[in-house]
């Protein structure tokens, strides 16, 4: 005998949870936000391209019914542009990690820009490419050791996408669930590119340090650390050598 459905199993392949992403990582959280963020404006799985590529974030396509296509190679975002202009009646939604993104995709960034392509890109910013191994020891930003003056952070991503032109921009973390569902909304209305950076711990990261189970720790410091304010120039909001993460809605509908 089963129990009654829930209202979001319309959106995902029940028989594939419990998810395998670690505790604490942000992804299921940010994936969560999103099928209910779909689910509000009343679009259904029909109506929805989700694109995924490597890593972590790849696996989002294991567990939604909408139509999804992964990607192994270092073409996401361009594979996303030419879906998009397949169906331009559809919502594409672009989950990114390090790899595609910083790794390989800037430069379709700048492209999927320059066309005006009305997607969404969720890039899911586990701070990795802003690593230092010093001494074979990992640190990241808001570890103890990161608040320094030559600490080197990662490239200002919001400012990044202003700069190649895109239409709305946004930066949150998985502490901010109903601030995400409300940019994933504005973002759906947007003719043109859409990027929000979502910024959470990567578990694995800390592993040989052992460091495993202190997530609630890690984001305990997103939460102290963190200040919102919408409508900062986003030549403001890069992090390096900052105490200080500033989050926001900083380009779009709501400004």
């Amino acid at each position: 005998m089963t129990g009654p459905a829930h209202p979001s199993d319309i959106f995902l392949h029940t028989g594939s949870i419990p998810h395998v992403w670690c505790t604490g990582c942000g992804i299921g959280i940010v994936l969560n936000v999103f099928v209910q963020t779909v689910k509000e404006t009343n679009l259904s799985p029909d109506d929805v391209y989700v694109v995924s590529g490597l890593g972590c974030t790849g696996k989002v396509d294991h567990y939604l019914k909408c139509k999804t296509l992964n990607i192994s190679d270092d073409n996401i975002i361009r594979r996303a542009v030419h879906l998009k202009s397949d169906h331009p009646d559809k919502k594409v939604v672009v989950f990114l990690n390090d790899a595609d993104f910083i790794a390989f995709g800037i430069d379709d960034l700048l492209q999927a820009c320059r066309k005006d392509v009305e997607i969404l890109l969720l890039y899911i910013n586990n701070l990795l490419c802003s690593s230092l191994t010093e001494n074979n020891k990992l640190t990241t930003l808001f570890t103890e050791n990161s608040f320094r003056n030559d600490f080197r952070g990662p490239v200002n991503i919001p400012h990044l996408a202003k700069s190649c032109g895109a239409q709305y921009i946004a930066r949150w973390t998985p502490l901010h669930p109903r601030r995400l569902m409300y940019s994933i909304k504005e973002c759906f209305s947007i003719k043109g590119l859409s990027l929000i950076e979502v910024i959470t711990p990567c578990l694995m990261a800390y592993v040989h340090n052992g460091k495993m189970n202190q997530n609630l720790d890690r984001m305990s410091l997103y939460h102290d650390n963190a200040i919102i304010k919408d409508g900062e120039p986003t030549e403001n909001v890069d992090i390096k050598s900052k105490n200080e993460i500033i989050l926001g809605a900083f380009l779009g509908n709501r400004l």
